[in-house]
């Protein structure tokens, strides 16, 4: 969670310090030399937060098989737990109208969040395609949306830990404990496609370089009920 709260700290610092500097501008902007953006296309690369949500995260020991069938003994449940991931993105796109854009993306785990010591937990890497609409809110400053869908691959990895436990008769006890292979999905997720969705606020640095900063949904399993949702700070250049 610190982790989170630097981070979103730093994106909110840089925002403010961008909207200051947009209000000190006295002269009206000239009128852009480079070509409308309708004509353009864009590359972007930033950095990504992605926070893991409604994770269950169950643990057994005593595991076997029995007549071919995996059997074990549930000894633990935690419910809802949060993981947090960091992660590297670059995306394409182009303008296809002033107000009206669409593009693809890509992006890589670059570190992963343990659950309990247990569960190590990331999104090895996911590919995206959004389209949406962007409107300007001044003339340094822009709001979009955008919708889209994703395919993601989890890279999960079990741990056995060692746990006390309440026993009988009010004991604590100590057990050799591993997160379920039974009653949780084997890699995390139950699919790898989803919708996504984003909002975002770009700010115009030169002509053809942007800071952007967004926020949304980046993926719901629809069998687990995982979601992931997505703060990133983002260098974009237009040509």
């Amino acid at each position: 969670m610190m982790r989170c709260k630097y981070f979103l700290n730093a994106l909110i610092g840089s925002i403010l310090i961008l909207i200051a500097f947009s209000t000190y501008a006295e002269e009206p902007k000239p009128a852009t030399t480079f070509k409308p953006k309708a004509d353009r296309d864009y590359f972007s690369f930033g950095l990504a937060l992605n926070e893991f949500r409604s994770i269950e995260l169950i643990l057994v020991n005593d595991v076997q098989f029995d007549d071919g069938v995996l059997e074990e003994t549930q000894r633990d449940v935690q419910f809802p737990l949060t993981a947090q991931t960091y992660a590297l993105s670059v995306a394409y796109g182009t303008y296809i109208t002033e107000n009206f854009k669409t593009e693809v993306r890509y992006g890589r785990g670059i570190r992963t969040d343990t659950l309990d010591g247990a569960l190590e937990i990331n999104i090895n890497h996911w590919f995206n395609w959004y389209i949406g609409g962007t409107y300007p809110v001044t003339d340094y400053m822009s709001a979009y949306a955008m919708y889209g869908v994703s395919f993601y691959e989890a890279d999960v990895t079990r741990h056995e830990i060692e746990k006390q436990i309440q026993g009988n008769e009010f004991q604590i006890i100590t057990m050799t404990l591993q997160p379920s292979v039974v009653a949780m999905e084997e890699g995390l997720f139950g699919t790898n496609f989803s919708t996504s969705w984003l909002l975002g606020l770009d700010f115009e640095l030169t002509e053809q370089w942007f800071l952007a900063f967004e926020y949304g949904r980046l993926l719901r399993d629809t069998e687990t009920n995982f979601k992931v949702y997505q703060a990133g700070a983002y260098l974009r250049y237009e040509f």
